[in-house]
């Protein structure tokens, strides 16, 4: 197919099988008919294959537990496949804050311990708050830092933190 106005030939299947004239429509005389797979008008590039191989978005939260204060942050973070020469790796092309916990201050039970029934109260308000379940976090970390650290049974509720609540990376304590 011409791309010249004056050029009155039909044009043919072939004129626009690789997606050339993709929103053209058949006149009364024309010599072949065909179903168009792009109903609906313009297509997404994000529902493409390729596009989905490319680029994953992952739910991620983030957990500190520190000297005075608690808190938990869930963000929806994009990652774009970034190919150079024969190797490939992801990048991070945003990030959203999904849901950020108020400070809450950390609970103690004694100079020695964390009080973890109440930090379990604030995670599962968190996620609670957030409409997130554990099972839809992809990646995250447990920070515990200052006096919180130095507490008896702080690597302990860091690694129930990481057990139950989604897929983390990282359980940090001491």
């Amino acid at each position: 197919m011409s791309d010249d106005p004056e050029d009155k030939r039909p044009h043919r299947l072939e004129d626009h099988l690789f997606g050339m004239d993709p929103m053209h429509s058949h006149e009364e005389e024309a010599d072949h008919d065909h179903d168009h797979d792009d109903v609906g008008g313009e297509s997404d590039a994000t529902t493409s294959s390729l596009w989905l191989q490319d680029n994953i978005t992952l739910v991620s939260v983030g957990i500190d537990i520190g000297s005075a204060g608690t808190q938990v942050i869930f963000s929806r973070v994009h990652l774009r496949r970034l190919s150079e020469e024969l190797t490939s790796r992801y990048f991070v092309v945003d990030r959203e804050t999904v849901y950020q916990s108020p400070v809450a201050l950390t609970p103690y039970l004694s100079e020695e311990r964390i009080d973890d029934r109440a930090i379990g109260r604030i995670i599962d308000s968190a996620y609670e708050a957030a409409g997130v379940h554990p099972d839809d976090v992809d990646t995250g970390a447990v920070i515990l830092t200052g006096e919180a650290l130095r507490r008896e049974n702080a690597k302990a509720i860091a690694d129930v933190l990481a057990e139950v609540g989604g897929e983390f990376v990282c359980a940090a304590a001491g």
